[in-house]
Order: structure tokens, then sequence, then C-alpha cells
């Protein structure tokens, strides 16, 4: 009986702590390693099973296997040059093989202590463990030493072609991981999955398929190189066809000595590049022989332009990887050597695409932005009633807000509202223009360009008490929440028409303000830490001749009438001493008290009418959350009531608002 020949691995450890353990850092690319290595053995069938119970992934293959000693002159030998020795093509499938240096099989070291590998050809079996720690502690003592990873005696009955490697003592939790999440992230990183390659590839049982990539249908343009009838058959949601740009980069290519396929596209909105996943997908990626070499070249360009935010693609260069030459792949098999004359024509070519691209996807932004708007009856509507220059220059100003990065659609919506009354603006402003040329009889004309104008000073009215409403909302929210009177304080001190419609800050009164908030400032600091903690805020502001004091509580909190007529008096005080060292001096001073709750006084013999008297004689007053929220809601919601029957652009704005553009 001949002797079997030993399993021995020669490796160093700086060799396995480079190229094995610090390899890759998910299980993606490792996985990708191996199932490239399926397809170099001529595989049909890769299937990936993941048992989340164990923490085990194992990955079985149909291929060729194989026997001892291609297990010991291939598998165990690392840096074994697989293309050199074998050949140029697969010996069944006559593919093109993806390794080269015979290191990937050392990947799964970065994510499992323990290798186990069971393969089978033309009937010989051969099954071993291999262990990352058991490796280190071998050639750590004796560099040369070689390491004999122990055979496995029991056999798995199902596996009767091909080769299963099973990986355990994992570094990444397999709960985290999903089954349609490692289909996206294997089918991004290869293009020769599926039927059309004799290529099929599972997750559980699942099949990847080109459409697992899962970002198609996320491009809204699209430009191609070569026949990628696939790619465009799978971007249902594409705005315009798909521009074929083969002619034009093949001539540039061929006098470079390259060849590029591939395409490159935009998508609608730049969150659509972020996977569920977390991956950023705002990417284009290089491929030799059906699988990634270099998951990103765009960042190199550091394009600063808004559309590069839009960007993703897929590009193959098969001369990049010619076994005549030398291996352009850096020593991590992540990504290329971009110092390689053939990298550097690559990109040149891709930088020159992506300057056609950005001109083409600003000019059809601009224009579906338009048409887009204009599917809004009412807006296509006020469109057609511009004349002249305005109008042209409000159908591009429209279709440019396509062109504005923003990831809100509200936002778009309120921008072209506004953009709209600008509009309006500037087309009275051309209508008063015209007053120099009209005769003294032309009355009714000159009624009419008056009534415009009052026409638009109504619409802008209209838009700032729709705007009040939600405000009111806004703050019906912070009460419900019980939030604190610093927040509320903010909130109502920047919408002082809460309080009464005719406050609003005017002008010339900042210095005052200034001042007086320098003195509450300075009082605060003399306040013990629970006085500070109970302390009422107070914002200032001048309005029609008087000064008004603010006071506000918390909705929940009922305030003790003497409390109360104290900080009143304190402040009340306070603020004229300052005054009377300005011009404001002789101008009456209102405090407003906005509380949640009565005083307690309410509910004894002093009553309502005691507590309001007591407090008037401190030139103060209360004013209850409930009651000026009804108030200021019931005073706009009247006023919207009778607007919109005489606001000749509130319907336009509506429809703005109502508006949802169509979805596959």
């Amino acid at each position: 009986m001949t002797k079997k020949r030993p399993l021995t691995m020669r490796i160093s450890l700086n060799a396995l702590e480079h190229l094995g353990m610090n390899l890759y850092s998910n299980v993606p690319a490792v996985l990708s390693e191996i199932v490239a290595n399926s397809w170099d053995a001529d595989a049909a069938t890769v299937s990936v099973t993941l048992d989340k119970a164990s923490e085990t992934i194992t990955i079985e293959d149909d291929g060729i296997g194989m026997d001892r000693d291609d297990v010991i002159d291939h598998f165990l030998t690392v840096g074994f040059k697989r293309r050199a020795e074998i050949g140029e093509l697969t010996p069944k499938k006559k593919r093109k093989p993806m390794g080269r240096k015979g290191i990937g099989k050392l990947s799964s070291f970065s994510i499992a202590r323990v290798v186990e590998v069971y393969t089978v050809k033309d009937g010989e079996r051969t099954a071993f463990r291999m262990d990352r720690d058991v490796i280190k502690k071998r050639i750590s003592k004796n560099d040369s030493d070689p390491y004999e990873p122990p055979e496995l005696k029991d056999w798995p009955k199902s596996l009767k072609k091909g080769t299963r490697i099973v990986l355990s003592g994992l570094s990444k939790k397999l709960s985290e991981m999903t089954v349609a999440g490692l289909k996206h992230r294997v089918a991004r990183r290869f293009s020769i999955i599926g039927a059309k390659f004799g290529f099929r590839v599972l997750v559980e049982g699942e099949e990847i398929g080109p459409a697992d990539r899962g970002y198609q249908n996320a491009l809204e343009y699209l430009w191609v190189y070569g026949d990628q009838a696939e790619t465009v058959g799978l971007a249902k949601n594409l705005a315009r066809k798909a521009e074929n740009r083969t002619a034009t980069l093949k001539a540039a290519a061929k006098k470079a000595g390259v060849e590029i396929t591939g395409w490159i596209g935009t998508v609608g909105q730049p969150r659509q590049l972020q996977d569920e996943e977390g991956d950023n997908l705002n990417r284009i990626a290089i491929f030799m022989r059906g699988k990634m070499a270099q998951e990103d070249i765009l960042d190199e360009f550091g394009q600063k332009e808004i559309y590069a935010d839009y960007l993703i693609g897929e590009l193959h260069c098969e001369e990049l990887d010619t076994d005549s030459l030398d291996d352009i792949a850096t020593s991590s098999r992540q990504s290329i050597k971009q110092d390689d004359p053939r990298y550097q024509a690559v990109r040149e070519l891709v930088l020159g695409e992506l300057r056609y691209i950005a001109s083409r996807w600003s000019d059809w932004r601009r224009e579906d932005g338009a048409k887009q708007a204009a599917n809004v009856p009412e807006v296509s509507t006020w469109l057609d009633a511009l004349e002249g220059s305005t109008k042209k220059k409000a159908e591009r100003w429209v279709g440019r807000l396509n062109v504005i990065r923003s990831e809100s659609d509200t936002d778009k919506k309120e921008l072209l509202k506004a953009s709209i009354l600008a509009f309006e603006s500037y087309r009275r402003k051309e209508q008063l223009e015209k007053l120099e040329t009209i005769h003294d009889e032309s009355l009714p004309q000159l009624l009419s360009i008056f009534k415009d104008i009052d026409d638009l000073e109504l619409s802008y009215y209209g838009q700032i008490v729709k705007l009040r409403v939600g405000v009111i909302r806004t703050l019906q929210e912070k009460l419900a929440k019980d939030e604190k009177e610093l927040v509320l304080r903010d909130y109502i001190f920047d919408h002082l028409w809460l309080l009464d419609p005719s406050w609003e800050r005017a002008r010339g009164t900042e210095h005052v303000e200034t001042t007086v908030n320098n003195f509450l400032k300075e009082d605060t600091k003399k306040l013990s830490k629970t006085e500070k903690k109970n302390r009422i805020d107070i914002g200032y502001r001048t309005s029609s001749g008087k000064h008004v004091i603010v006071e506000l509580k918390r909705a929940s909190v009922s305030v003790p009438l003497d409390t109360l007529t104290k900080q009143i008096r304190k402040y009340r005080d306070g603020a004229r001493k300052l005054l009377e060292k300005t011009g404001y001096k002789n101008w009456p001073i209102e405090i407003v008290c906005v509380l949640g709750k009565q005083p307690p006084e309410y509910n004894t013999a002093t009553g309502p009418q005691g507590v309001q008297k007591s407090l008037a004689a401190v030139d103060a007053r209360l004013v209850f959350y409930d009651e000026l929220l009804t108030n200021a809601q019931q005073a706009y919601a009247d006023y919207l009531e009778a607007h919109v029957k005489i606001d000749k652009l509130w319907s336009v704005f509506q429809a703005i608002d109502d508006f949802a553009p169509p979805t596959s």
C-alpha cells in the first residue's frame, strides 16, 4: 500500500497575519473569495448555509474537487500560481479563472478561527481541519516549520462531489446577518452569477440573481457601454431611455489600449444609495473577469459637483487582468495598483465620461423638473399665464429646482411655492414699469395693475397665516408634552403674535432689549439653585409705544398669586430703573403672565376677579395657554376660510402640497 503524503502547510507568521487574518473585514468579502474558487473549480452550483445556533457558515460546491495531491500542492501551498501551472482556462467549462496568487483561501481566517475542508475528486476523499490559533502558535516557535492540519475521520454523507468548507469560531455574529443582506452583498461582487453563465449561487436555498444587487430600480438616468440589456431591463424607473455611449468610449479606449464595458447611472435621491445594511452605494466599481476588483474609483476623482452624490456604476475591463502582464491587484486583493499604466488609462477614460455625464445630468434634471412641476395642472396653468421673458425664466427656474439637492419632497414643494411668489412679484414689477407708458385715458388698465399688486399681497399674507396655523399646532404639541419654561419661552419669544397679532419685533429697540436682558441675566446670578429652577423666564419686546414683559410657566404648574406679584414687581421695577436712562422711559409697561393652570386663589374668596385686580395693580394680566391657542387658532381659521375664496394662488399652492409624483 502506497504511503500517503502528509498534509503540510508552509507559511510564515507574517504572511498569515497580512494575507489571512487581516485580509478582509467582513463576511461577504470572505465568501466572495470562496465563491471565486468555486468558479475556478468549474462548479455549476454553490450553496451557502448559515447555522445561527452553532455559529457556523458552510459553503459547498459541485466543482471538480481536489484529490490529495491537489490539496497539498495547490490548496495548502500559499502563493501557488494557479494560471501558470494549470492553464489560462479551466479544464471543463473553459472559464477564465479568477484566482491568481493562491492566497484567497487564507481570507477565511479573517472571520473564522477554524476552517474545515471536505473535498472529493474521482472518488478520492480528503478532509482536514485548520485552526488559526494552532497555526500561529506552531509557526511562532519556528517560522520555517510546516503546519500539519489534522485529518478528519467523519465524512458528510451528503457530499458526493466537489468541496465543502465549514467556517466556525466566527468573529462576526450571524444573528446580525440577514439572508437578503448577504444576497445583496455577494451579488454586487460578481457579474457572472446566474443561468446566463451557468453559475448558480444560493444562500439558505435562495438563489442569487442580478436583481439582488438591489439598486437598479433606483436608477433615474443611465449611460451604458456595450451590451447592458440585463441592467436596462432591471431599471424599471428610468426617467429617460438609457443613453448608449459605446461608440464614443470605444474609440477613446482603443487609443489607450483597453476596452471598457458596463454602465454608470444616477438615482433620483442620494438617500437611495444607502441600503438597508448600511452600505454606501455611491460608488463606481471596477470588475475584472466577472469579479469586483476595486470597490470604488469615484472617490479618487474628488468630484465636488452635486451630481456626484447621485452616481453609481459598474465598469468592466479585462485588460486589467491579463496573464502575460504583471498582476495589477494589490496584496490585499481588494483594490488595484493605482500607479499601473493600465489603471491610469482607465481612470482618464472614466473621468472624461463623468464630465460628460455631469453636463447631461444637469440638463435632464432641469428639463424633467419643469415637466414634473407642470404635471400639477394648477402650476401648468400658472406658467401658461406668464408672458415673454418672465415665462422663460420661470420655466428654467422651476426646472432648476430638480437639480437642487434635497432629501425632502416637502422642502422642494415649499421652494416651488416660494418661487411662484417670487415670479409673481417680478411680474408685478414689470407691470409697474408699464405705468410710464399708460395714457391718462387708460384707467381700466391702470386699475388692473393695482389690483394685481393687491392680489399678490393677499397671497403673501395667506401663506404667512398658513405657517402661523402650523406654529400654533407645534405649540399645542409642546404643551401636551409639558415642556419646560425655557423651551416655551424661546418658542413664544420668536412668535410674539401668539400673544397678540400686533406684537412683532420693532426696529430700533435692539439696544433696549439687550440692556433689559442683561439685567435679567445679572439678576439670575443672584438666585439660589432652587430659585433658579423655579424662576419664571422673561422675554422682552417693545410694541406700539409700550414695553411688554412676558412671564411663562409650564402648563402643569399652578402659581400662587403672591409668588406672581412678587416676581412681577421685581422685574417691573428693575425694567423701569434701566429705562430711566433711555428715550423710552415714559412708555408704559405691560406684564403678561402666561399660565397653564389657574392660581390657587381662583377657588378661594379672592376669586378670578380678585386675582385679575391684584395683578392689574402691578401692571399685569393673566393669559392661559388654552385661551391663547383657541383664540389664535379660531382667528386664523376664520381668516383662511374667507381667504381661500379670493386668493388666486391659493389653489396652486394647495395643489403643490397635495401632489405626489407617480410611483411604479
